[in-house]
């Protein structure tokens, strides 16, 4: 597996989202505000392995969106959320050029998201 870039989820004493500063704007992932009543901050990724997008809702506890595979490559990529408990979950794979996935995490009790991750799998 392999991390390609991660994003930052809403702090608990932030009014506003935030990139790690380690990543450059183009090649970073983006945030924005809310679009819909009930996404709170939306997260979007477009790598050479495919792309995926959605939103974060319920105070950060629930990951929603959809991953895509573009490419005939072997790999299958997914979201992974990591949680500030340090623990994370994984979405499903989308396998193989021209599938998706839809991505739908929740956090263990007492958690929320701390970022969403890009990941892939050889497949």
């Amino acid at each position: 597996m392999r991390t390609i870039q991660k994003l930052a989820v809403l702090g608990a004493s932030v009014g506003a989202f935030a990139l790690p500063t380690s990543l450059s704007p183009a090649v970073a992932a983006t945030l924005s505000g809310p679009s819909v009543a009930t996404c709170e901050g939306a997260w979007t990724f477009s790598e050479r392995e495919g792309r995926g997008s959605g939103c974060f809702h319920n105070n950060g506890t629930y990951v929603s969106g959809t991953v895509y595979d573009t490419k005939s490559d072997g790999r299958c990529p997914f979201i992974r959320a990591v949680f500030d408990s340090g623990t994370w979950r994984d979405s499903n794979w989308a396998t193989g050029n021209g599938t998706h996935a839809n991505v739908s995490i929740n956090t263990p009790d007492g958690s929320r998201v701390n970022h969403v991750e890009w990941h892939y799998i050889y497949c």
